[in-house]
């Protein structure tokens, strides 16, 4: 590094990342407070090179475990053990951890100090204080963040599927705004003023203990090297750099196209259905068929997986049907079908449906009972095995009947089951407690036999108490249901 530093940003330049060295503490010890990790809209993540655009903080939250020690350092994979924030140990012992400690230096050569410095930064008679960051978590999250953990597909814990965990703000670096003097430090988490090495004063950074920990940016003239975007053929293979297909950390379609250049479009999920709306397997396993229409406008679909999930699947306790299979080659359009066998006894509940569909570039499309409802595909099923009576199952109904909706409350959909004994137009309408008409559900003829319809309500619909009215031509029978949003 530089031993005359100069100032040449007045905003600073993205530097360090992955494999990229933004500072090193006096004990050779390289800070990177970025992490390889990315979720996609969909929460899909990875700690190593994930895809997606939300880049996952390695400290503040606990829904991501990198492994950080007390030093909040680990290791990479590389093996080169690195700091992410506050180097507690090295604090310690370089003695009195209440002033102003030099424990590093950036790569484009000015000085880093931690957690304290003088109140009045010209003045080294002033209190001594621990200066704050001028970064604050927003108060509300970015339109498309992911707010659930839904695959864990790379790094610790990696193979996790659905772990249905909420992802709290905080977690991504894009949870977190600059407010030009909310804090003591710049955007860089830097600042001019006198130290007790440079008394006649100096642009110095700071690490923190709070967002974001260390700087994510220098201000100083780095063409010397140390700090950048790593090129692949630089660092050891497997590490993030540029050039592995993957844009994150402070890689920019500026400083690196090739990861970073317009992504291509990830595959289209046309159409899914379920071969029924509800099952009984209290005397014996039935059969669900599923089918899917994908396509894809830029490439060859790749594979595809449909999940039935009961309870939040495993993780929270509850369970977890899976099926995968192939697309035949070189198909940018395919339908495909395959089969859920519910065994005898199965739980009862709602089994919320996820599809996920791969294309050969790697490009993943993640929907699931949320998604699917907004396109109006099937989004459950529901297992009842106490509802319909063995004695039933292979009769036709003997006359009208709007059963209860299940769930109810619900969010953000629920499955209305109803009674037709004989060929009728039926109209199922949804009335708010004023008894103003909300949305008509339905209103064509339908077949004698146990039906069953999904309800999802559009944003436009507040929580509240509704009615659902069905109405034929010789009946009409109305439920409550609850909306919770």
């Amino acid at each position: 590094f530089t031993l005359c530093p100069a100032l040449v940003s007045e905003t600073g330049v993205p530097v360090g990342g992955p494999a990229g060295a933004i500072a090193y503490a006096i004990n050779s010890v390289k800070f990177d407070p970025a992490t390889a990790g990315r979720c996609d809209d969909d929460g899909v993540c990875s700690l190593a090179q994930g895809q997606g655009q939300w880049n996952i903080e390695a400290l503040g939250h606990e829904t991501f475990d990198f492994g950080d020690d007390m030093n909040h350092a680990h290791v990479q994979p590389s093996g080169e053990y690195h700091y992410h924030g506050m180097p507690e140990l090295l604090m310690d012992l370089l003695g009195d951890d209440s002033s102003m400690t030099l424990v590093g230096w950036a790569s484009d050569g000015f000085p880093v100090y931690a957690r304290y410095g003088f109140a009045d930064a010209n003045d080294s008679s002033s209190e001594v204080i621990s200066l704050q960051p001028s970064w604050r978590l927003k108060t509300e999250p970015d339109e498309g963040r992911p707010d659930t953990l839904t695959a864990l597909e790379g790094g610790p814990g990696q193979g996790t599927n659905n772990p249905n965990i909420p992802i709290p703000m905080g977690a991504f670096t894009q949870d977190f705004e600059y407010v030009e003097g909310h804090g003591d430090l710049d955007e860089c988490n830097g600042r001019i003023g006198v130290t007790p090495e440079f008394p006649e004063g100096i642009y110095y950074y700071m690490v923190t203990d709070d967002f974001p920990y260390f700087s994510r940016c220098l201000k100083g003239d780095i063409a010397g090297g140390g700090g950048g975007v790593p090129d692949c053929e630089d660092v050891p293979p497997g590490n993030p750099c540029c050039g592995d297909g993957v844009c994150g950390g402070p890689e920019t379609e500026d400083n690196c196209p090739s990861d970073c250049g317009t992504a291509s479009v990830a595959p289209e999920l046309d159409n899914f259905s379920l071969s029924a709306d509800s099952v009984n397997t209290s005397t014996t396993a039935v059969t669900v068929i599923y089918t899917l229409s994908a396509s894809d406008p830029d490439d060859y679909l790749l594979d595809y997986t449909v999940r039935l999930i009961l309870n939040g699947g495993p993780v929270n306790g509850g369970e977890i049907m899976e099926t995968s299979g192939d697309f035949n080659s070189n198909l940018s359009s395919s339908n495909v079908s395959g089969a859920f066998v519910f065994p005898i006894g199965t739980t009862e509940g709602q089994w919320n449906a996820r599809v996920l569909i791969h294309d050969e570039s790697n490009n993943l499309t993640n929907l699931g009972p949320n998604e699917l409802a907004e396109k109006n595909f099937q989004s459950h099923i529901i297992v009842d095995n106490t509802l319909l009576g063995s004695e039933k199952l292979n009769t036709l109904p003997m006359e009208f009947a709007l059963l209860p909706n299940f769930p109810n409350p619900f969010n953000p959909s629920t499955s209305i089951r109803f009674h037709v004994p004989v060929r009728s137009n039926i109209d199922i309408s949804v009335f708010d407690i004023l008894g103003n008409h909300v949305e008509t559900i339905i209103n064509s003829e339908v077949y004698p036999g146990i039906r069953s319809i999904v309800w999802a309500p559009d944003r436009s619909v507040v929580s509240g108490m509704y009615f659902i009215r069905l109405k034929s031509d010789h009946f009409t029978s109305t439920k409550k249901v609850m909306f919770l949003k």
